[in-house]
């Protein structure tokens, strides 16, 4: 339980907001005056706050409240009732709550003030833990939005630069946490691993062993890309049992701090047995905690191109057979829309390669479209489009404006 007193001394001191002429545009757009809750959900030191705040809180009808906050310590229900009552006094009209899953039974409070017709926006770092209270309290009550680091384009204004392939070389160095685009410290972003796996996992799992949980993903950011099975890295990294493994690998993904995605196959079973490869959120994290990943750009580059379709699309798989391999394969409803390869550079001795593992892959799953993302490149081979990395999310910037 929290004091009156102490509430709104917190409460005042976060109200301290930077300049607005700091802040760029972000591609997620927060609806307001709506009757949903708004949730924004994402990766640790992704901007979830400083979007939420600029887009509703930026305002004298707004009240922000984050639990990170260490006075906040033991807040509890009864302690929501106290901020309403701030909000009143106030003349507050939206409650923003930022990190609101380490407060035990949130999802309580937010149900009834929705019902009592309370403009709530509420963010939080572990999809997991969220998930779990939307699908049983809040069920049809809510927006979910996902936020990442930066995009390419929202680099791209962060730094004042213009497309091209220098700036994406940039953009596939430093990656897109905005913290560590105005400070370039590598320890920013060690420190990022170990707080999300110490905070966002290991704090709500009741984990002891976080040396763990960090070997694994120190070892699945040093071989993004390559396939890899649960009882191999089982025996690799010396953990408990295959159960764990998986158990740590969902919760490296429940955290935003990685993806895993399975081999297609029309059989839901050979895709959970079959081998499955990691991207990480960011490649700058990726370079930063790494113990070979920063020096192989062709990696780089194809997490990169991950995490683009990613913001778009959350059903991708990769594509293998006896003969050829493909990178990428997006579907929706059971559909495969697009089939991508990543490809830093097309030459002779890897085109038929290229141009195999993407036909055999749209021959397979009877995709219409397909297309090579290369870094610097754009051709047409073999009735295959070619497109440069900066050149093709620029386009999609476009489209989403």
């Amino acid at each position: 339980m929290i004091s009156r007193d102490l509430l709104t001394k917190v409460i005042s001191d976060q109200e301290i907001f930077p300049d607005q002429g700091l802040i760029i545009k972000r591609n997620l757009q927060i609806p307001s005056n709506q009757k949903r809750i708004v949730i924004i959900t994402g990766v640790r030191r992704s901007g979830k706050s400083t979007l939420l705040r600029s887009s509703i809180g930026n305002s004298d009808k707004s009240l922000f409240l984050s639990f990170e906050d260490p006075r906040l310590e033991g807040f509890d229900m009864s302690d929501f009732m106290k901020v309403e009552e701030i909000a009143i006094q106030t003349q507050k009209k939206y409650l923003l709550f930022d990190e609101i899953q380490n407060v035990d039974q949130w999802e309580k409070y937010i149900r009834s003030a929705n019902d009592r017709g309370i403009h709530t926006y509420i963010t939080g770092s572990n999809a997991s833990l969220l998930s779990r209270e939307l699908g049983t309290r809040l069920t049809g009550r809510y927006t979910q939005l996902e936020l990442y680091p930066f995009s390419y384009s929202e680099f791209l204004l962060f730094r004042n630069l213009h497309p091209g392939p220098e700036s994406y070389r940039e953009y596939l160095n430093t990656g897109g946490f905005p913290e560590y685009l105005t400070n370039h410290d590598n320890s920013y972003l060690r420190q990022l691993l170990k707080d999300i796996i110490i905070r966002d996992i290991a704090v709500r799992r009741n984990i002891r062993n976080k040396s763990t949980i960090v070997k694994l993903a120190v070892h699945l950011l040093s071989n993004i890309g390559k396939e890899f099975s649960y009882s191999n890295i089982t025996r690799l990294l010396e953990i408990s049992s295959v159960r764990s493994t998986i158990d740590y690998c969902d919760y490296l993904k429940e955290s935003y701090l990685a993806d895993l995605i399975p081999l297609y196959s029309r059989s839901i079973k050979k895709q959970i047995a079959n081998p499955k490869k990691a991207y990480c959120i960011d490649t700058g994290l990726a370079r930063a905690n790494s113990l070979s990943f920063s020096e192989d750009k062709g990696r780089i580059f194809e997490n990169a191109v991950f995490m683009h379709l990613r913001r778009d699309h959350d059903d991708i798989m990769y594509y293998k057979d006896a003969k050829s391999e493909c990178d990428f394969l997006v579907r929706m409803n059971d559909k495969i829309l697009l089939v991508i390869q990543a490809c830093w550079h097309i030459n002779e001795d890897n085109l038929q390669r290229e141009i195999l593992g993407i036909s055999n892959a749209m021959r397979e799953s009877n995709a219409k479209e397909g297309m090579i993302i290369t870094f610097n490149q754009e051709d047409e081979l073999q009735g295959i489009k070619v497109m440069p990395a900066w050149k093709w999310e620029s386009l999609k910037q476009q489209k989403n404006n």
